[in-house]
Parts: C-alpha cells; sequence; structure tokens
C-alpha cells in the first residue's frame, strides 16, 4: 500500500477524501449493477436483444436451438453480410437490428442471395428494408395481442394462432402480400418475391425471443417463416459479435462497462493517494512575526541575559556603520533625521543610555535603516 502524502496541505486530504469516497461510491454502483443485473437475468447470458446467442427474455437463442435440435445447420454470423458467403439454398435471418447500418455492399449481397434463392425473414423495426427493397412496407409501432398465420409462404403454419407482444405492425402496399394478419386486419407480417427468393418481414420479432417462442403456435410459425432447407444464417455481427476480435470481443457489454468503470475507481485511487512533488501551497499567506513584538522579544532576552549595554554597543556600531555608507558627512544625526528616523530613535542610536528602552528603539532604528537601503 502506497503510504500517505506528507505534502498535501489539508485542503490536499479534504479533496482526497473526496476522491476516496467518489471512488467507493463508483465502486459500490458496479456491484449493485451487477448484482441487480444477476437476479434480473436468472443467470442467463445476457446481451443486445435478438441475438442467437442470449438467452434472457428478449434473446433468440432457444430459437436458434430449436432449429439444430430439429437437425437443421444453424451458424451465426460473425463478420459482414458481404464476407459471409451465403448460401442461397438457406435461410438468413436478422433479428430487432433497430437503425443499425448496414454496408452499401452487404445490402447488395443480401440481394444476390435473395435473387438466387435465398430466404430472408427480418423480424421487428429494421431501418436496413428501405435500402434493401423498393417501396417497402411501412413499420408501425402499433401492433396486435395475436394473429393468424394466412397465405402459402409459410406452409404448414398456415392456419396457427401466434402470441404477439402488441408491439409492430405494417402498412403494406400491393407489392406485398400478408402471411400473418390479425383479427381486425392488422398485418403484423408481409412478404413478396425477390427473383428467385422470397423476402419476409415480420414486425413484431416476439415469436423469435426466448420469452415467446414455447408460446402457443410461435414455434410452428418461426420454423414456417424460416423455412430451413439446408442452412439458417442468425446475422450476430450486427448485435456486436466479431469474428476474430479477440478477448475484448467476446466479452458481455456489460462487463466491458464494469470494467471501464473499474479503470476509473483505480485512477482515482491513485490520484487519492499519490505523492505531490516539491512543497504544497500554502493555502493561507504566511506573515511576518509584528516588529514591535519581535522587538519585545529581542529586548526581554537581552534584559534577561544581563547583557543589555553588549547589545546595544553592536547595533549602535552597525547603524554608525549603516550612516557612514549613507553619506560621509559627520553628523550622523543628520543623516539619521534625513533617513526618516525620528528623535527617540537617533538617540537611541547614538547616544549612551543602556536601558532596555533604548535597546527596542534603537533595534527598530536599525531596522529602518536595513529597510531604506534595501
Amino acid at each position: 500500500m502506497i503510504p500517505p502524502s506528507t505534502t498535501i496541505t489539508d485542503q490536499g486530504r479534504r479533496i482526497r477524501r473526496i476522491l476516496i469516497w467518489l471512488a467507493a461510491a463508483v465502486l459500490a454502483l458496479n456491484v449493485v449493477v451487477w448484482v441487480v443485473s444477476r437476479f434480473a437475468t436468472d443467470g442467463g447470458v445476457s446481451g443486445p436483444d435478438g441475438s442467437s446467442f442470449v438467452t434472457t427474455e428478449m434473446g433468440s437463442a432457444a430459437t436458434a436451438g430449436m432449429l439444430e435440435r430439429l437437425g437443421y445447420q444453424v451458424s451465426r454470423l460473425r463478420v459482414p453480410l458481404d464476407e459471409a458467403g451465403l448460401d442461397p439454398a438457406g435461410s438468413l435471418v436478422i433479428v430487432d437490428v433497430g437503425e443499425s447500418e448496414y454496408s452499401t455492399s452487404e445490402l447488395n449481397a443480401v440481394d444476390r442471395f435473395l435473387r438466387d434463392g435465398g430466404r430472408v425473414l427480418v423480424a421487428g423495426q429494421a431501418a436496413m428494408v428501405e435500402r434493401l427493397i423498393d417501396h417497402p412496407p411501412e413499420w408501425q409501432s402499433d401492433g396486435a395481442s395475436h394473429a393468424e398465420m394466412v397465405g402459402d409462404v409459410t406452409g404448414q403454419a398456415s392456419g396457427s394462432t401466434v402470441t404477439l407482444s402488441g408491439f409492430g405492425a405494417l402498412e403494406i402496399s400491393g407489392v406485398d402480400a400478408p402471411f400473418l394478419t390479425a383479427p381486425d386486419g392488422t398485418v403484423v407480417g408481409s412478404y413478396r418475391a425477390v427473383g428467385q427468393g422470397v423476402f419476409l418481414w415480420l414486425a413484431d420479432s416476439q415469436p423469435l425471443h426466448n420469452d415467446g417462442i414455447g408460446r402457443s403456435g410461435s414455434a410452428v410459425a418461426a420454423v414456417g417463416m424460416i423455412d430451413p432447407v439446408t442452412t439458417v444464417a442468425f446475422d450476430e455481427f450486427r448485435h456486436g459479435f466479431i469474428e476474430g476480435g479477440g478477448i475484448l470481443a467476446a466479452i458481455p457489454p456489460r462487463v466491458k462497462v464494469a470494467l471501464f468503470l473499474g479503470g476509473v475507481v483505480t485512477l482515482l485511487a491513485l490520484i487519492a493517494y499519490g505523492r505531490r512533488f516539491g512543497p504544497p501551497y500554502d493555502i493561507v499567506r504566511r506573515l511576518p512575526p509584528g516588529r514591535e513584538a519581535y522587538l519585545d522579544a529581542v529586548a526581554g532576552m537581552m534584559a534577561r541575559s544581563g547583557e543589555t549595554a553588549e547589545a546595544l554597543a553592536v547595533i549602535r556600531e552597525e547603524g554608525r556603520l549603516r550612516l557612514r555608507q549613507r553619506s560621509e558627512e559627520s553628523d550622523h544625526s543628520a543623516v539619521a533625521g534625513s533617513a526618516g528616523l525620528d528623535e527617540e530613535a537617533i538617540d537611541a542610536l547614538l547616544g549612551n543610555d543602556d536601558s532596555d528602552e533604548a535597546l527596542v528603539a534603537a533595534d527598530r532604528a536599525l531596522a529602518a535603516l536595513y529597510r531604506e537601503k534595501e
């Protein structure tokens, strides 16, 4: 442990205490957030909504696991889509990407994938749809609590009733056809042919979430929408999972935040306990002791030691020397008067009185001559 600094002033110690309390507060906040998150996730793997790596309610790990148990090959893409080598015989699932940016090269790769016979299912709000297809449906937040699978695009899932979250619906044009509609006519899912492939948009991603896949009709509907043939690829690159990103890329976002805050706490602790360079600055200006008090103290010491006459002799000799340095005149009284000394001081400095009062007055006169010289 670094020893406390001996050069820190009272104000510095107060600042150090504040820094220590601040560091302790940040550390305590980290602990509270960690404990709460552990209880909130029931020990599940936390992360971005819609990720097939995430086992909390809003993840989609259960959907990916279900497909694997059914015997389908599931891959989790951790590279940009234009580098993924998408197989046109498979399906691409994009869940809860929101406003995430897709490069033009990636969108071109998805377009080629569709035109060559691939199947793309986008679940939840996705700004990338506007750049991927012409005249796309318009996503709206007002959804439905349940809807029925319709049309041939979902195969055996047609007729299934799916439980929804009530968040997400689509306003479609004549280019798109619905495959999931609510009793009041609200369209929750639509599809269109793109080349030899099919593009589907599920406005409400609840059926693919871990919290929704086990509800009535959701599992059958999910398989019907994805329609796996060979491989099913989940886009995880957009959720922040990067292949070859090293240890940092594998660390969950909450852990990264905790590590960052831990670094801040460590830095504050180092500042709090670190030694400062050089002497400390005075908080209050140090003033010299009063001249009169000082002279009285000197006179008192001289009087107690019985050496008043000897002290006066030394002071008077030094005083005359100072007067000679000021002027060559032999009249020291005139020179002392021109230096601003009063009559009492001149008499004490040039006279023969050996009293204590003369000692104080002579010392005051000598001090005045020193100041005059400076």
